[in-house]
């Protein structure tokens, strides 16, 4: 029976650190759409397409709790042969004890958050009790407080990574480039809205554009 070699220090954080990327540009975009100001345009967008709004506002909160919670996993779970090894910040500290301070840093907000209720209730298991007394819901009930944690996790980890970086002697880590690439993406579909807001306004006067449109719809019909 061969057995997968444990990854160096070096190899372990690079892993964790792709899950912090993740996890960052998942919360820009979330923050971006759904818990700032937008413009005419996204409210129209939500007032024509609600259910697919909602929907995808619920896929990335869960992912973005999900992915979180995953980092604050012990370094490993179940028994004997079942036994699984957790990429984890616990399992960081542990091949670098050096980044206990900077682990516990996120433990604290996570613990005090009441976060991990709301995964074990809604995500990580069917709650049968919850089930069979509280009507069906396909969005995970997530309070102003609960964003805010979520918030909060997402910048710390963030600064864990710049932090933990420097301890490791793996330089200084820059990440303004990730912001700028997910503002970039919620601009083109900011964008993309109000260019067809703008189609369906000038639809009626405009012979051309109803040449296009109709074209548009034989192909659908293909």
């Amino acid at each position: 029976m061969t057995t997968t070699p444990l990854p160096t220090t070096a190899e372990l954080w690079t892993f964790i650190k792709k899950e912090i990327t993740g996890i960052q540009m998942l919360w820009e975009v979330v923050n971006s759409l759904y818990f700032q100001p937008k413009g005419k345009v996204w409210q129209a967008f939500a007032c024509d397409a609600p259910l697919f709004v909602h929907l995808t506002q619920t896929a990335m909160m869960e992912s973005l709790l999900m992915r979180v919670s995953r980092l604050l996993d012990p370094t490993a779970t179940g028994r004997g042969q079942s036994q699984m090894t957790n990429l984890s910040l616990k399992s960081l500290v542990e091949a670098e004890p050096r980044i206990a301070a900077d682990e516990q840093a996120i433990r604290t907000i996570w613990d005090v958050s009441g976060l991990v209720a709301v995964r074990n209730k809604y995500l990580s298991h069917n709650d049968l009790t919850r089930s069979v007394t509280a009507d069906h819901t396909l969005n995970i009930p997530l309070e102003s407080k609960d964003i805010e944690a979520l918030q909060e996790l997402a910048i710390g980890l963030r600064k864990l990574r710049r932090d933990v970086n420097s301890k490791l002697g793996a330089g200084t880590y820059l990440d303004q480039g990730l912001d700028a690439q997910s503002q970039y993406a919620v601009e083109v579909l900011c964008k993309t809205l109000q260019g067809g807001k703008l189609f369906f306004e000038l639809l009626p006067d405009q012979p051309v554009l109803q040449q296009a449109w109709a074209s548009v719809e034989a192909q659908q019909c293909l």
